[in-house]
């Protein structure tokens, strides 16, 4: 009736060969772990290079077609003001001439 069970208890020997398997297991895995957050964060360097880029060109296109926009807008007012469709305050607006006179001149205006 009195008797303690003994548990024995068992210890894990590692030999010199073991333990420099795994010091060059884990340096491996650090090694690894390493190169894959360095490529991941060239990646992401390259895409933002990219994107920057994109933006640049993005923007230069947008003024160019801002510029575009209000040049067709000042001709199509231009266009307005010269061919005004026909109403009574259109009076003192340009209208198309019937004939054209040129003044007489002797000398030459403009030379090379």
């Amino acid at each position: 009736m009195g008797t303690k069970k003994r548990t024995i208890g068992r210890r894990l020997s590692i030999g010199p060969k073991a333990a420099r398997f795994i010091a060059v297991v884990i340096f491996a895995a650090l090694g690894l772990l390493y190169l894959t957050q360095s490529t991941q964060g060239a990646d992401r360097s390259y895409k933002i290079r990219d994107l920057t880029a994109e933006k640049s060109q993005l923007l230069e296109q947008r003024d160019r077609l801002r510029i575009e926009e209000s040049r067709l807008e000042s001709l199509n007012e231009i266009d307005k003001t010269l061919n005004p469709p026909p109403s009574p305050d259109n009076q003192n607006k340009m209208q198309p001439t019937s004939e054209v006179n040129y003044l007489p001149s002797d000398e030459i205006a403009a030379t090379r």
